[in-house]
C-alpha cells in the first residue's frame, strides 16, 4: 500500500484519507495499492534415502527399490540438490554417493536377520550434513518400522535430533502395520501407478512444514 500513485486507487482509502485531513490530522490512509513480484531462488536441496532390507521387508523389496529410485531421480532433476541412497539391516550399503542419481532401479534383496536404522541416519546425517541450516533438508526412510534391540529408541533421538535442526523427515510405508518414528510425515504407498505424484506431493509438504 502507498499514500500516492502508483497503484490502484481505493474508494475506501480516499475516504478516509480526506476525513483525516479534513479533521486536521495528518493523513495515515494508504489508498493506492500494487503488487511487486520478486523472484526468490530455491534453496539447495539435499535428500538421504534409508531403504529398509531385514527379512520383515522380503515381499516389498521391488516396490522398496522403486521408491528410493523415484526419490532418488526427482533430486536429480532439480538445481543445486544433492541426494545419496543406503539400504540398512544387518549393517549399512551405500547404493548412490551423494551427487549421483540412478540411472536404473537398483534391486536388492529383504533378508537381512536385523535392522541398523541407527547406523543408516548417521550415516546420511554426516554425508549430507542434514543437521546444518543453509539448504532445504529431507530424509526419506522406506521401512515398516519394527525394529529390534534398541534401535527403536536410538533411532527416535536421531529423528527427534533431525527435526529440532529443520530436517523434515518422510516415512513411506508400504503396509498397514508400520510403525514411524514420532515427527517424521507418515505416507501410504498403495497404487503404484501414482507412486512418484504421491511421494513428490508428500515431500513438498513436509519440507513446507519442517
Amino acid at each position: 500500500t502507498s499514500p500516492t500513485p502508483p497503484g490502484r486507487l481505493s474508494m475506501r482509502g480516499a475516504l478516509a484519507a480526506d476525513a483525516q485531513r479534513a479533521a486536521g490530522t495528518i493523513p495515515t490512509a494508504e489508498p493506492f495499492t500494487r503488487t511487486v513480484r520478486r523472484h526468490v531462488p530455491a534453496p539447495p536441496l539435499r535428500v538421504g534415502i534409508a531403504c529398509d532390507v531385514s527379512g520383515s521387508m522380503n515381499a516389498m523389496a521391488e516396490p522398496v527399490a522403486s521408491a528410493a529410485w523415484i526419490m532418488a531421480r526427482a533430486a536429480g532433476h532439480l538445481p543445486d540438490a544433492v541426494s545419496a541412497t543406503v539400504i540398512f539391516g544387518s549393517r549399512v550399503r551405500p547404493v548412490t554417493h551423494p551427487g549421483r542419481a540412478p540411472a536404473t532401479v537398483t534391486e536388492f534383496a529383504a533378508r537381512d536377520s536385523r535392522e541398523d536404522f541407527v547406523q543408516a541416519v548417521d550415516a546420511l546425517t554426516s554425508a549430507l550434513d542434514l543437521t546444518r541450516p543453509g539448504a532445504a533438508r529431507l530424509l526419506v526412510i522406506v521401512s515398516d518400522g519394527l525394529f529390534k534391540d534398541d534401535q527403536p529408541t536410538e533411532g527416535q533421538k536421531r529423528i527427534d535430533r533431525l527435526t529440532s535442526a529443520g530436517c523434515a523427515v518422510l516415512w513411506l510405508s508400504l503396509s498397514a502395520r508400520t510403525r514411524p518414528m514420532n515427527g517424521a510425515h507418515l505416507v501410504t504407498l498403495t497404487n503404484p501407478a501414482t507412486a512418484a505424484d504421491t511421494i513428490g506431493t508428500a515431500a513438498a509438504r513436509a519440507l513446507r512444514t519442517a
